[in-house]
């Protein structure tokens, strides 16, 4: 195996599921008598994660040249952080997932998925050739895609909050507002004029990825969850985090 792929799925993969269990935990058992998702219908979302980010990543390696043009890079990352977006809308606005309060937990799993494909890509692609003893070169990339890995988990759990509300239009344009502003910022680093901006736009998006995991996961989910289950007329007070 080579030093690369390994590292990729030590990493990307391995973060993942880390975040899945530190995140979930409380929110099932033997946390909580009646766990508040299916974990069979989680996993089978972070799957279909999996397998769209795969498909997205592989998209974003053709677009990489586009972000080193003047103008035409930052239109480029907009465009590419709403179809990331959208690819999420379409897998979330079903049926079976409209409505319902554990949709938030499966749009977790599904932007996990996703940002965990692309994780993966990023690390086994920018390290592949690359001497691993180069330190600084391989933190930022791992910097990177640990930005992809938290930014698609965050907007995956706001898309199934939408979803849940019965108004995933009105989240999937926020959800593409935030992507864009991520995308944007890490532009610089693509177009590698100057070494300190470079490292200045990655350190910004990752501040700014960082926030918005914490306040989407953190702050905002406990609320969240107990605003739809009333929505639906139900009231639960096991509800981790919630004051």
């Amino acid at each position: 195996m080579e030093a690369s792929m390994g590292l990729a799925g030590l990493i990307g993969l391995g973060a993942a599921l880390i975040v899945m269990y530190v995140v979930l935990k409380r929110y099932t058992y033997p946390s909580v008598e009646e766990p508040f998702f299916s974990d069979p219908r989680l996993f089978m979302l972070f799957a279909v994660g999996l397998v769209e980010g795969t498909i997205l990543f592989v998209l974003y390696t053709y677009l990489w040249t586009f972000y080193a043009i003047p103008g035409m890079g930052l239109l480029v990352a907009i465009l590419f952080g709403a179809i990331v977006e959208l690819a999420k809308l379409v897998t979330m606005n079903l049926k079976r997932f409209v409505g319902f309060s554990d949709s938030i937990f499966y749009g977790f799993g599904l932007g996990l998925g996703i940002g965990a494909a692309m994780a993966f890509g990023t690390i086994y692609y920018w390290c592949k050739g690359l001497d691993i003893s180069d330190v600084a070169s391989v933190v930022i990339i791992v910097v990177i895609a640990m930005q992809a890995l938290f930014l698609n988990t965050s907007t995956g759990t706001m898309m199934g909050e939408g979803v849940a509300r019965r108004r995933p239009m009105e989240f999937v344009l926020k959800n593409i507002l935030i992507n864009a502003i991520c995308q944007a910022l890490v532009v610089p680093f693509y177009m590698g004029n100057n070494e300190w901006i470079m490292y200045i736009a990655v350190i910004a998006s990752a501040i700014v990825v960082g926030y918005v995991f914490y306040k989407t996961i953190y702050v905002k989910l406990p609320m969240v969850v107990d605003d739809v289950l009333k929505m639906n007329g139900k009231t639960r007070n096991d509800i981790p985090g919630l004051k």
